[in-house]
């Protein structure tokens, strides 16, 4: 019986040498670093251990990993192994500073949040005092009793949405 001839040359071991074309480098260099990374990665997590990896691309651009972090393995490596309880602090302390001004972002957010709807809730219980009692529609109201840039931004902007709604429901009917 004949064999039959493979297609593909399969799976095959590189030689490890610099690779030449530059191009190629490159891509080598992009897929296999962050397999390399999760190698480390892994490495910490089975095992428990200090890791911290430096590369370099070919363009000169550094990539970092390490576990608990890059500085904290770096610094205790430099001490000796000794475990400096001074820069452990201070990654402690630099963590805590971002936290801490994430939540007064957070803040800030929720506070202009809460302006805009005081502001809303006030100008729609003056177009409500102002009153609708005569009959007329918000759209027949003055603009020119108490509204702010605001508000008549905010005014013009539904009066060209009303427009276009109006427009798309009239050209949509069909005619008789």
């Amino acid at each position: 019986m004949a064999e039959a001839k493979k297609k593909t040359l399969g799976r095959r071991r590189t030689e490890c040498k610099l690779i030449d074309n530059k191009a190629a480098r490159e891509v080598t260099f992009s897929k296999r670093h962050r397999g390399m990374f999760r190698k480390v990665s892994e490495l910490a997590i089975l095992c428990g251990a200090e890791v911290a990896i430096i590369t370099f691309s070919p363009h000169g651009n550094p990539f970092v990993f390490g576990h608990p972090s890059p500085d904290a393995v770096i610094n205790r490596y430099l001490s000796g192994g000794v475990v400096n309880q001074a820069s452990e602090a201070a990654v402690a302390a630099a963590a805590l500073h971002t936290v801490n001004e994430r939540k007064k972002q957070y803040e800030d957010v929720v506070s202009k949040l809460e302006e805009v709807s005081r502001v809303e809730i006030e100008a729609g219980k003056r177009r409500a005092a102002a009153g609708n009692s005569d009959g007329r529609m918000w759209w027949n109201e003055d603009v020119d009793d108490g509204m702010g840039l605001e508000e008549l931004l905010y005014y013009a902007d539904s009066l060209e949405k009303l427009m276009k709604m109006v427009a798309d429901r009239v050209g949509s009917k069909p005619r008789a």
